[in-house]
């Protein structure tokens, strides 16, 4: 099928290599950076689904990390249920949230969209700091346990790696598929078009809504492992330095191809690692920030 990067050997070649490479390297420093490749490629791969494919300008898929990673982290702290099912809960709860502000934000169209995105964005980063008694403040959310499912519990890198790339790939496949559906067809329709669109009987904010609650989910999942793997979560990891970030990946690797900002994520990360490297010794306070200024830069340079 069209924008299948499944049917084509470099796409075979790659995936042949994540799954080679932990036993072909002994260093869990890449282990980990790639791990981190394939946690923020799944949030570009929604995030540019939405902008580039849906033409729906959304700036809050930080924020469904966020979420995701701190409702699936609170419920395994406080030892509420476990962490798999935390991760289910959190998934549902993005789900639900997104459900009921998508269908009236999504009426909006272009800047107007975005300017509510990001307030929102804006908004759950406050409250997450603000609700300390919840969440941990601003100090962090911490005590939480390694990932388990059943009994098998996860412990070392290449297992959070082989689970953030099963996720990764997997939403990759179904996305392309979906894609080169009816379903798929009718939203790349209302990008170029919305009057053409309606006007050959689709229906819009369905299918809107229903991208916009998908990546919403997989942004969720992309968050709960994070937070498993990092054991530890703070409102300032979900803010306005990722949305910079997903932007710089969506801006490299391209919207318009489905696999493009996992591309971008693959370059994004590994120049981040360059940026700590070198300019943590000049500037070793405020990285974040630090990146949000250098990834502003790329953006307006590309």
């Amino acid at each position: 099928m069209r924008n299948n990067p499944f049917l084509f050997p470099l796409s075979g070649i790659i995936v042949a290599v994540i799954i080679i490479l932990p036993f072909i390297t002994s260093s869990s420093y890449i282990l980990m950076v790639m791990l981190f490749v394939a946690i923020h490629g799944t949030l570009a791969i929604g995030m540019g689904i939405l902008l580039e494919h849906a033409g729906i300008f959304s700036l809050a898929h930080p924020t469904w990390f966020g979420l995701g990673a701190y409702v699936a982290g609170i419920l395994s702290a406080r030892q509420i249920v476990s962490p798999l099912v935390g991760i289910i809960a959190g998934a549902g709860f993005v789900a639900l949230i997104s459900y009921l502000i998508g269908a009236p934000i999504l009426r909006l169209r272009g800047y107007y969209l975005a300017c509510a995105t990001f307030a929102l964005l804006l908004i759950v980063e406050m409250a997450l700091g603000q609700l300390g008694s919840i969440t941990g403040g601003h100090e962090g959310l911490m005590g939480i346990p390694p990932l388990s499912v059943g009994g098998f519990v996860f412990k070392v890198d290449t297992q959070y790696y082989f689970l953030s790339w099963a996720l990764c790939l997997g939403c990759l496949w179904f996305l392309s598929n979906l894609l080169n559906s009816r379903a798929g067809r009718a939203i790349r329709s209302f990008r170029d078009s919305e009057v053409a669109s309606r006007s050959m009987g689709v229906d819009i904010p369905k299918y809107k809504l229903h991208i916009f609650v998908f990546t919403s989910v997989m942004a969720a999942l992309a968050g709960s492992i994070f937070c498993f793997y990092i054991r530890f979560a703070m409102p300032g990891m979900f803010g306005f330095p990722l949305l910079v970030e997903l932007l710089t990946m969506i801006v490299i690797g391209g919207g318009r191809a489905l696999y493009g900002p996992l591309l971008g994520s693959f370059i994004t990360i590994w120049l981040r690692e360059l940026i700590h490297l070198y300019l943590g010794k000049i500037l070793p306070v405020m990285k974040a920030e630090v990146d949000a200024i250098f990834f502003g830069i790329l953006i307006v340079l590309i």
